[in-house]
């Protein structure tokens, strides 16, 4: 049962920064570039130094750079297939408007952050900096996109497949709750780190309610549905093998990180499934703890407390 959130008044609209760039009027260069950072002040520093790794220190104000942004053929031409792709993005500000009204209903003193778009080369596909979630709209561009295929890009079909319109506010809520809620990275556990990555995808469960567990994790429906075939397997290796507090990264990275698969497994099998189990402890905490709010989950530090609490043991 979703809460009732239609008394908050909220409506997210989202700014389109790369189609401010490719507007910029060339002849007035320097004005124009100070109106887009005056548009943009906490995104426009971080998009050139951080994103497209700007280190000339003469250009301070990134003149040169937007100049070679406007005459590069790729980034035109990539510019030309987002507006093809992404004209409007209505359906996204309507996703994302619910998710952050969800927000807000567990969160009700947290600010909202503004929401831009932007192009770039392919690396992130959202990130957040201060108050600003910026969306990188190259990376959900459908499967079989002519620059996921090029060799300089060369994107493998099992990370293709999830990039298109439907992961992208999953992708965005995620980016923007692991910014919220930072890893205690002190702890190197394996088990830490499923019940991290396990609370983040449990966000996900309450502000994106209506979107499939398969886009929320970036599974295909197969690969969920052989997770939960083989979850009480998953989690007799899991125990059995002592991996859980493992704290050797080498050992137990292939449980964590994405991939067609998993090494050891067979071929159909998921990938990241210390994620996925992760995620089915945390639903069952909830489950088991009510009373339980998800401000004082996504605060709670203590994995062992979550695991014991969760009463977690799949059949």
């Amino acid at each position: 049962m979703h809460p009732d959130v239609s008394d908050i008044k909220l409506s997210v609209k989202i700014d389109r920064f790369e189609q401010d760039l490719f507007n910029i009027d060339t002849t007035e260069l320097v004005k124009a570039a100070a109106q887009l950072k005056a548009k943009y002040p906490d995104f426009y520093p971080i998009y050139f130094r951080n994103i497209l790794r700007n280190t000339d220190p003469i250009d301070t104000n990134n003149i040169n750079m937007i100049s070679m942004i406007k005459d590069n053929r790729d980034f035109s031409l990539l510019k030309h297939d987002i507006d093809s792709v992404y004209p409007k993005l209505d359906d996204v500000e309507k996703q994302l408007t619910a998710a952050f009204k969800y927000y807000k209903f567990y969160f009700p003193e947290k600010q909202v952050p503004k929401i831009v778009t932007y192009l770039a080369d392919f690396q992130l596909g959202a990130s957040t900096v201060n108050n600003t979630l910026a969306i990188e709209l190259d990376m959900f561009m459908g499967k079989g996109y002519r620059f996921y295929q090029s060799k300089s890009v060369n994107l493998p079909y099992f990370i293709q497949r999830k990039l298109n319109k439907d992961h992208i506010a999953p992708f965005a809520l995620k980016a923007f709750a692991q910014q919220q809620f930072p890893m205690n990275e002190r702890d190197k556990t394996l088990l830490h780190r499923m019940i991290y990555n396990g609370k983040i995808l449990y966000f996900l469960d309450s502000t994106l309610p209506d979107v499939a567990d398969s886009a929320k994790i970036g599974f295909s429906q197969k690969q969920i549905e052989w997770c939960n075939t083989y979850k009480a397997d998953m989690w007799t290796d899991f125990m059995g093998q002592g991996l859980l507090y493992s704290t050797d990264e080498l050992k137990y990275a292939k449980y964590l990180n994405d991939a067609p698969f998993t090494s050891g497994q067979e071929n159909d099998s998921a990938p990241m499934l210390g994620v996925w189990t992760g995620w089915q402890i945390v639903r069952q905490y909830m489950k088991e703890n009510p009373e339980v709010t998800l401000a004082q989950l996504m605060n709670e530090s203590d994995s062992q407390k979550i695991l014991k609490d969760s009463k977690y043991k799949p059949k």
